[in-house]
Formats: C-alpha cells, sequence, structure tokens
C-alpha cells in the first residue's frame, strides 16, 4: 500500500537520527495518503499507477514530492486484466525526490522502494538533512526493518571532492575549554 511507501520513506531520514525510535513514532502508517499531482494514469496490463507532475503525497505528518511517482502491483496468481493486480510491491520516485518528515529532510535524483526486502534505494545527489546536521553522497541504502543504512559515493580516494561527507554537531552547546591559568 502507498502508506508502506510513506513509512519507510521517513524512516530514510534515520540515517542522522538515534536508531529505530524514529521509525515507530515519526509517522502513522494507518493514516490516509493524500496524493496530489497533474495527471493519474492506471495501466492494468502493468499493474502500474503513474503519477505525473508536481506529484505531492501527504501522510500524517510526512510529505514526499517528485516529479513522477510510479507504483507498481504484484499480479494475483491465475487473474488477468484490472482484477488482476494485487498490493504495491515496489514504489519509485523520479526527477527532484524530496521528502520531509518532522524537521528531516532527503533529497535525490531518484528513489526506490521494494517491499520483498524493505529497502529504500536514493541515488542521484543524495542530501540527508537533520537540524544541522548533513550528510552528502551519491547513493543510500536503507532497510528499514534493521534501521541499517549506507551511504555510497562513486568517487574513491582521499582528498578527492564528491567523497560521502556528513558534519555533524554535538547535542547542546559547545562549552567553553577549562581555564588553565
Amino acid at each position: 500500500m502507498i502508506q508502506r511507501w510513506m513509512t519507510a520513506a521517513a524512516a530514510t531520514a534515520l540515517i542522522l537520527a538515534s536508531g529505530s525510535a524514529f521509525a515507530q513514532t515519526a509517522n502513522d502508517s494507518s493514516a490516509p495518503v493524500d496524493i496530489s499531482a497533474d495527471e493519474q494514469e492506471n495501466i492494468n496490463s502493468q499493474c502500474r499507477t503513474i503519477f505525473r507532475g508536481n506529484v505531492e503525497m501527504l501522510q500524517d505528518k510526512s510529505r514526499l514530492r517528485a516529479n513522477v511517482v510510479n507504483a507498481y502491483s504484484s499480479r494475483k496468481p491465475g487473474q488477468a486484466g484490472s482484477n488482476g493486480c494485487g498490493e504495491i510491491d515496489r514504489v519509485e520516485a523520479d526527477g527532484d525526490v524530496y521528502f520531509v518528515n518532522q524537521g528531516q529532510t532527503v533529497h535525490g535524483d531518484h528513489a526506490v522502494f521494494t517491499y520483498a526486502n524493505d529497502t529504500i534505494v536514493i541515488t542521484g545527489d543524495v542530501i540527508v538533512v537533520r537540524g544541522q546536521d548533513v550528510a552528502r553522497g551519491d547513493r543510500m541504502t536503507f532497510n528499514t526493518k534493521t534501521n541499517d543504512v549506507k551511504l555510497e559515493s562513486n568517487t574513491k580516494g582521499r582528498s578527492k571532492a564528491g567523497r560521502v561527507r556528513a558534519v555533524i554537531y554535538p547535542d547542546g552547546a559547545a562549552k567553553p575549554a577549562a581555564d588553565k591559568r
């Protein structure tokens, strides 16, 4: 179901958060999903629904925006036509993918959530922001069940631009150094 995408997408922001607590409290996956787009197309022969043009998906306190969102459903065994499509098993978002949830954002060019392995892969200039903390890379893979996150870059080697980079600020204000007089 679409709400599984929103819940999973909310979890991508965990890269800078503190583990599974966010996944448990960030989003009400039973809340209705409000989808708006310039157009919607259902291709029943492919069990695919396409939302095009300024797509925005809202659920609880989560928002996903992209140029195009494709929702792919599994085919029911032995059934054809519009009644042959089952539950959504993969969602793909393309073009200026932007996700916001409770002060956390993830941006990339393309995102795929696959239900079978509970994995989200976001590619293309991935930027994750939570408060002042920022992480960047070319590809982020996130498992929504285990909360395992891998941020990768196509650039390798010390001192090369474009490598994975994170700037993380400690909690609280910086404390002045002790006076050593």
